[in-house]
């Protein structure tokens, strides 16, 4: 996440928070974003050839099929003036961290090689709420080349109890003594 993006959301969880509207304008910024996402979108949003005439029709038609409120079609507006349209979607996630902070959440990504037991998915929303003293706000996604086990990250952090980190670690441990 880049330094503009962090600054940009940062200004605008201020003017929100002030006005009392975090939640509506996240929810915004999600749609914004969403559109900025889409692959047929960015390239044109980050063009350096779109001009400024067709930057503004373009967060105009944003601002009115998103059904912006007036801060976040002037925030758009900003974004499109200083070509930074294309930092949408770095700017939400950004401004969702600042949201989750002042909420106490953190979001945590779950990645297995198999569909988890809702039981087990507790458990380590469970461990890791303890853990981090915050709501868990988990985000599961199956990989079948995981092999089995489970790779959990937060907050920056990677918790790997996958079979395949563990068949490494055990190759690495009969290297290293079978060259002693």
């Amino acid at each position: 996440m880049s330094a503009v993006a962090r600054r940009y959301a940062k200004a605008l969880f201020a003017l929100a928070k002030e006005g009392g509207t975090l939640q509506p304008a996240a929810e915004q910024l999600e749609r914004v974003a969403a559109f900025a996402g889409d692959p047929t979108v960015a390239p044109v949003l980050r063009s350096p050839l779109l001009s400024a005439e067709r930057r503004a029709e373009l967060v105009a038609i944003l601002a009115r099929e998103a059904g912006l409120s007036d801060l976040l079609a002037r925030f758009v507006r900003l974004l499109g003036d200083h070509r930074r349209l294309g930092e949408l979607r770095a700017i939400h996630d950004a401004f969702q961290h600042l949201l989750d902070a002042e909420l106490g959440r953190v979001r945590i990504s779950i990645r297995t090689a198999t569909p988890l037991a809702t039981a087990a998915q507790a458990d380590i929303v469970a461990t890791f709420s303890t853990l981090t003293g915050k709501q868990v706000l988990p985000q599961v996604a199956v990989e079948p080349d995981l092999l089995g086990g489970v790779v959990v990250e937060v907050e920056g952090k990677v918790y790997d109890g996958t079979v395949r980190t563990q068949l490494d670690r055990l190759a690495k441990e009969l290297a290293g003594t079978a060259s002693l």
